[in-house]
């Protein structure tokens, strides 16, 4: 990357892409981090936008849950590819997530899918190795399944602070979409209790980033098993679940974290595509 800073020109959901960015950012300064990704702070130095403007409404609760989903994310990826060496990874709304340069083995095949703007966005500020690749459409713009080569130790996607922004039926025609073509694959995806959802999209929406309203929420993603899409549902965990809670996180944050895994109001869920039913 050049000392020059990248401008970016993003708006409603895409302009979403940039707070988790942000809150990894800020996370890797915390003391005892849970997620070390100074590439994350490197790319907030070299981007042109005002980043403080998501401070008011995300503070340290908020910043260590962004930071906690990318690690559980890492930690399934780590155990998939520990059982497929030579396995295809797709994430979905890629945004400037720098989890490829955590997680490569160096046998796997990677793909980011994003809309061409932020594919664009991506190529000025992140470097690209030979294993991975990049697909400039949208993720329900069904000819991008057509980019991926066919896959020789099996596939797991990625959906990241994605499913949320779309209503139910776009979530399963999504689904639907990827069941039919990768019988046997997996996905990985966090999650929203719809008790919370509102005040979350509020808080996003607060934060400078208009027209991004988070619009399908769910508790128990066993439910999804009932679609008719043939998902099976393998793990699900509140997102704060597997980690350790630091007394220097204060009183407030402790009670919210085991509040999250009482309620189980943000998840992490991995779920595998059978056959569709007929």
């Amino acid at each position: 990357m050049e000392n020059a800073k990248v401008k970016v020109d993003l708006s409603s959901v895409h302009e979403t892409l940039l707070l988790p960015l942000w809150g990894r950012a800020e996370a890797a300064k915390m003391k005892n981090p849970i997620l070390k990704d100074r590439q994350a702070a490197e790319l907030v130095e070299h981007i042109d936008y005002d980043f403080s403007k998501f401070r008011p409404q995300f503070r340290r609760l908020e910043i260590l849950i962004l930071a906690l989903r990318a690690r559980e994310f890492d930690s399934i990826i780590r155990d998939f590819i520990q059982d497929h060496p030579g396995a295809t990874v797709v994430n979905i709304g890629a945004g400037l997530d720098t989890t490829f340069y955590r997680v490569n083995n160096g046998r796997i095949k990677w793909y980011d899918l994003d809309v061409p703007q932020v594919i664009r966005l991506r190529s000025e500020l992140l470097p690209k190795p030979p294993e991975a690749a990049a697909i400039p459409k949208s993720m329900f713009d069904e000819s991008f399944l057509d980019d991926i080569a066919a896959p020789r130790d099996g596939i797991l996607f990625l959906a990241g602070g994605v499913l949320m922004y779309f209503d139910e039926a776009k979530v399963r025609e999504f689904l639907a979409m990827l069941a039919r073509r990768f019988p046997g694959g997996e996905i990985v995806f966090d999650s929203i209790a719809p008790s919370i959802l509102r005040a979350v999209s509020r808080m996003v929406q607060r934060s400078g980033i208009s027209g991004a309203e988070m619009k399908w929420g769910i508790r128990s993603t066993a439910e999804m098993e009932h679609w008719g899409l043939g998902l099976k549902l393998l793990e699900q965990y509140p997102v704060s679940f597997k980690t350790r809670i630091y007394p220097s996180w204060g009183f407030p944050i402790r009670f919210a974290m085991r509040l999250n895994n009482a309620f189980s109001l943000i998840n992490i869920n991995r779920m595998a595509f059978g056959p569709v039913e007929k």
